[in-house]
């Protein structure tokens, strides 16, 4: 399943750099960024880490896999001789791998600048299910970990910084396949599971949080924003066969309307490297400020939903 999905038709305008720090120069006479990237360790979010380490900045990236991790360490470590790179492990279908990975970093004295929520779930599974922590896994690899992990890095967050979310926008009611339906009264999906519907409702949820998160710490100059980085469709392509592998990988990608890995890679890393004194709490499709669903825009759901995260993951 594609990070983002946006329906045929001309391609949104790109947005310009947002870097007006001085990083849209490749990183020459600007200060330095650490940002945190997470589930870096391929596709994406790997591009972007790669793009953020040649513009000068220093890129902590998360892995889930503890020998992907140091295997990827040495990969760019070849790739990019100056880059200054560190990857850790991280798991966010588990609470205690979030909690761990933070406590790290405090005690390691890190100060953030940002940090790209770029791990997800491409194909949720078939069939519902159930992490350790008792959560739907989806929702938690999209939605609840990345608030956990931000939340419990507040004290390492500088001020001004960003969080960025990767959203999609098959979290709108009229997309494609099977709708999205999010009920607080089965946030689980124990009734009525599809995996689209599992992908749908966790970017849902994901635009609750970056809403909230900005009426609760914006503020103080922690700022989030959910960033569509496009219809990507190699990337959807990972996990089909046939026919559709085929369509994905050689016919969709030259439509006017698809996203390349690496344009999809640098935005995220634009956005990484954003203004941090921006007011955030937006959603961008293509890296154009787009209206979000319904939904996704009522603050009371959001609240709500916020609730819920502080009773699933007490920080």
């Amino acid at each position: 399943m594609p990070i983002c999905s946006r329906r045929p038709g001309p391609p949104a305008p790109r947005a310009p750099r947002h870097a007006p720090s001085g990083r849209g120069d490749g990183g020459k006479g600007a200060p330095v960024k650490t940002i945190l990237v997470t589930g870096a360790n391929r596709g994406i979010g790997r591009l972007a880490a790669a793009e953020l380490l040649r513009r000068g900045d220093r890129v902590i990236l998360t892995a889930r896999n503890p020998d992907r991790a140091a295997a990827l360490r040495s990969e760019l470590s070849a790739e990019i001789a100056s880059g200054r790179a560190q990857v850790r492990p991280l798991d966010l279908a588990s609470f205690a791998s979030v909690r761990g990975l933070s406590a790290e970093l405090i005690a390691d004295g890190e100060r953030l600048d940002a940090i790209v929520h770029n791990a997800g779930t491409l194909s949720p599974p078939p069939v519902r299910t159930i992490t350790e922590d008792g959560i739907e896994q989806t929702l938690q690899i999209h939605a609840v970990a990345p608030w956990l992990l931000s939340t419990l890095l507040l004290p390492a967050l500088a001020r001004p910084s960003r969080l960025v979310f990767l959203g999609s926008s098959l979290h709108l009611p009229n997309s494609r396949g099977v709708p999205v339906r999010f009920s607080f009264d089965d946030p689980f999906l124990v009734e009525g599971y599809h995996p689209e519907r599992a992908y749908k409702n966790a970017k849902l949820a994901q635009l609750w949080v970056v809403r909230e998160w900005e009426r609760r710490h914006g503020a103080e100059g922690v700022h989030a924003d959910d960033l569509c980085p496009g219809f990507v469709p190699i990337t959807a392509s990972a996990n089909t066969r046939g026919f559709m592998r085929v369509l994905l990988r050689r016919v969709m990608p030259i439509m006017p309307f698809a996203t390349s890995p690496q344009a999809a890679a640098r935005l995220e890393a634009d956005w990484a490297e954003r203004d941090p004194t921006i007011p955030g709490g937006a959603y961008f499709d293509g890296g154009t400020p787009t209206q979000p669903s319904e939904d996704a825009r009522d603050d009371d759901t959001a609240r709500s939903f916020w609730a819920l995260l502080e009773a699933w993951a007490p920080v």
